[in-house]
């Protein structure tokens, strides 16, 4: 046994107490032991979306004009009246504060307006323009704001830009980065809620999403959990890629974004869509062709690789959507084309 422990505090009291740093002797952290660990019984992580935004810090990225501030006011919407968010998650009721720091009151007016379509303004969503940074008196300040609103589930900042300490001198980008949020991840699990803060991702795609957030990687690994919210221009649907710490699966998801709600909507998983979407291009080309196409042809039509093609082509005859009807070239079934020698 250490003789640094204090004698007159029996060892088990001791882990179940959290000593002030002058009553400790020497300066050892605090330890628990695995099987203590294991016997306590912590509360279950709370979600301000189920499965997506959990308790914590949670970075949501995209490319400006995308469409992230129409998603977060949405959540704000969702989250303040306890109704759906995204179309199909049912989220518990609570307060939310969105800071609107890019926006002015007469366009958050028109937002707002238009998301709600007609339905009374909930009283538990906060609005706020302007917010000091974090290291101004932004953190104290959402710290004061949280402890007057103990109901509140989340918290939306839009953007980080806004918020972000402005740093000088030759300090590592990575280290830099990391900080940014730290100052947020204290007070989520003093306060037990979900922030979320709207940054922008890279001009230039890559294979892992977290790899076209801005700035460097200690910027996402500083945090819970990231969002990844990724769109063609001149699209409706567009891909979330989910993450974060409380994540058991990282996933990604199809959205669909309906006009005239001005709503994000899941669709379904992001890999099956991309299947639908390309069986549904693979029949277009069929159809508007004079006759059946080879898989080269039909690959070119869509500028896509051939093989693949070739093999989507192969299991769209089983499935019974195109005919291969000579010579290895395809067309779309006729409605009166029997699906077997026996019909």
């Amino acid at each position: 046994m250490s003789s640094g422990r204090n004698p007159t505090i029996p060892e088990d009291v001791r882990r179940r107490l959290k000593l002030a740093p002058e009553e400790r002797n020497g300066h050892c952290p605090e330890t628990i032991c695995a099987a203590d660990l294991m016997a306590l019984e912590l509360p279950e992580v709370r979600w301000a979306v189920p499965g997506i935004v959990p308790e914590g810090v949670t970075l949501l990225a995209g490319k400006p004009k995308l469409g992230k501030s129409w998603l977060t006011l949405d959540l704000g919407v969702a989250i303040s009246t306890g109704r759906v968010a995204l179309g199909t998650k049912r989220v518990e009721q609570g307060e939310c504060l969105y800071l609107a720091l890019e926006d002015t009151r007469r366009r958050l007016q028109r937002r707002l307006d238009k998301l709600l379509s007609g339905r009374a303004a909930p009283a538990g969503l906060h609005l706020a323009l302007e917010w000091p940074r974090l290291d101004q008196g932004g953190a104290e300040a959402l710290d004061e704001w949280l402890e007057v609103h103990p109901h509140t589930r989340a918290v939306m900042v839009d953007t980080l830009k806004k918020v972000r300490s402005r740093t000088s001198g030759n300090r590592n980008v990575y280290d830099v980065d990391y900080e940014a949020l730290e100052p947020l991840l204290s007070l989520a699990a003093e306060h037990g809620v979900a922030i979320v803060v709207v940054h922008h991702t890279r001009k230039l795609s890559a294979d892992d999403p977290l790899d076209e957030i801005s700035g460097s990687t200690g910027l996402s690994g500083g945090v819970d959990g990231a969002l990844v919210l990724k769109r063609d221009r001149g699209r409706a649907d567009a891909y979330l890629h989910v993450t974060g710490r409380d994540i058991e699966e990282e996933q990604e998801l199809a959205l669909r974004w309906d006009p005239t709600t001005a709503r994000w909507c899941i669709v379904g998983d992001a890999d099956e869509y991309r299947l639908g979407e390309e069986r549904a291009a693979v029949v277009r080309v069929l159809t508007n062709t004079d006759g059946p196409l080879s898989p080269k042809e039909v690959a070119e039509a869509l500028g896509k690789n051939g093989g693949a093609v070739r093999e989507l082509l192969s299991q769209m005859a089983k499935s019974g959507e195109v005919e291969n009807v000579s010579y290895g070239k395809y067309t779309v079934k006729s409605p009166d084309t029997p699906d077997s020698p026996d019909a």
